[in-house]
């Protein structure tokens, strides 16, 4: 056998579909591969279902468009679920997202407070209701305040928010584990209500009372007047 057969020869071999699947080098590699998957197919659904990401739920991811004339209080329930496995503590707080050329109506953070308390704790499994409350000034300019559009809510106009509440909190006992959301909030600040305005939006929803009691007050002045006109002649 010269050199050429040499060289020639795995060629030959390949062609013929004779392979050396007994190397000790592929084995090694396949054996690597083999182990790097199963890792990898055990890792990925624990890093999807870390309890850090869905400790504590909430039910409203925006709190926009709310409406409301000057000196009104516009209340707005939030309830937070724990879903971990121990005690958590948070508080609610505001934040203002300062955008260069905002107007003034972009921080509405000072109207905002949180009742019963902004100072929480879940047990295991527990819901607990907030009422976010906002108190629109006296002074407030009809238009939209805490986001520079109505489209603020929605998914991918993030641009658009300015004013947020935040809830936050931890494991009581590790202070691990975070969680937490922030959720834009905005106002529609219309103009004062006419002195009356709540008298007529009452006759318009109670049509058929409004008519009887107008029915009612004729027939008793027609009375009144006829009582009236009996004292006269005797």
């Amino acid at each position: 056998m010269n050199i050429r057969d040499i060289f020639k020869k795995p060629a030959d071999d390949r062609h013929a579909g004779h392979r050396n699947s007994g190397s000790p080098r592929r084995g090694i590699h396949l054996g690597l591969s083999a182990i790097a998957l199963v890792a990898a197919l055990c890792f990925v659904p624990a890093f999807f279902s870390s309890p850090a990401v869905m400790a504590t739920s909430v039910n409203r991811l925006a709190i926009c468009n709310l409406e409301g004339s000057p000196g009104e209080t516009i209340d707005t329930e939030v309830t937070l679920e724990s879903t971990d496995t121990g005690e958590r503590t948070g508080h609610w707080t505001t934040h203002y997202k300062a955008v260069d050329g905002d107007s003034e109506k972009m921080d509405i953070t000072s109207w905002i407070s949180f009742e019963p308390s902004s100072e929480y704790t879940l047990a295991v499994g527990e819901s607990k209701s907030f009422m976010v409350r906002i108190v629109i000034p006296d002074d407030a300019e009809p238009g939209l305040w805490g986001a520079t559009s109505e489209e603020a809510d929605i998914s991918g106009h993030s641009d658009e928010r300015r004013t947020y509440v935040i809830f936050k909190d931890a494991d009581s006992v590790s202070g691990s584990l975070f969680s937490g959301l922030l959720i834009p909030v905005s106002v529609n600040v219309t103009g004062r209500p006419n002195a009356f305005t709540p008298m007529v939006n009452w006759i318009q929803a109670n049509v058929m009372v409004s008519i009887l009691i107008a029915v009612v007050i004729v027939l008793l002045s027609v009375m009144a007047a006829k009582r009236r006109k009996m004292k006269a002649e005797s």
